[in-house]
């Protein structure tokens, strides 16, 4: 399974990084799914996948905020799950010179119309996530916080089913 995808470039950023106890601290956490899953995402296999009545592609989307070096069974600090769909339709807008095209419903309920093959690509897998979390949730003193993140798809035409997680580097934030 992990064959079929890995998750890259996974970043945690914070801002500000020292804080007071009474500040409200944004978060955001980024990452990009690759490999085969990425890769076979072109207009060829949607057209192919089309044609046998298989009409996108659904993926679930994890990210969570942890403090690092905490025992696994520990609760994340914050959690988001959401889900991206990619729909494939028969299209006959002339600026598209295909036959099948994708569009791209994002979690935030908003459908995208890429121009591009590439610029589907990055609409699908490409995720930014934003968090807030008062600085007082984690007290005074010094933190380590890191990003736990993973994708979930099934099998179509163009992939096997398959899951990828990531991590990101630790970040330190100071509050006093």
């Amino acid at each position: 399974m992990g064959s079929w995808a890995r998750i890259e470039q996974v970043t945690v950023k914070c801002s500000p990084q020292k804080a007071k106890v009474d500040d409200t601290l944004a978060f955001t956490v980024g990452f990009r799914l690759d490999g085969v899953v990425r890769r076979n995402f072109h207009q060829q296999f949607w057209e192919a996948a089309y044609d046998q009545h298989d009409g996108g592609l659904r993926m679930a989307f994890k990210a969570e905020l942890r403090k690092s070096g905490v025992r696994l069974l520990a609760k994340p600090l914050k959690e988001e799950k959401f889900v991206r769909r990619a729909v494939f339709f028969w299209t006959r807008n002339p600026e598209i010179p295909h036959r099948v095209w994708t569009t791209v419903a994002t979690e935030f309920e908003t459908i995208l119309y890429p121009k591009t093959e590439e610029e589907a690509r990055e609409m699908m897998f490409n995720v930014t996530r934003s968090f807030e979390l008062p600085a007082s949730a984690l007290g005074k003193g010094n933190h380590n916080l890191g990003a736990s993140v993973s994708a979930k798809w099934g099998k179509h035409v163009f992939t096997e089913r398959g899951e990828a997680s990531g991590k990101s580097p630790s970040l330190k934030i100071q509050i006093a």
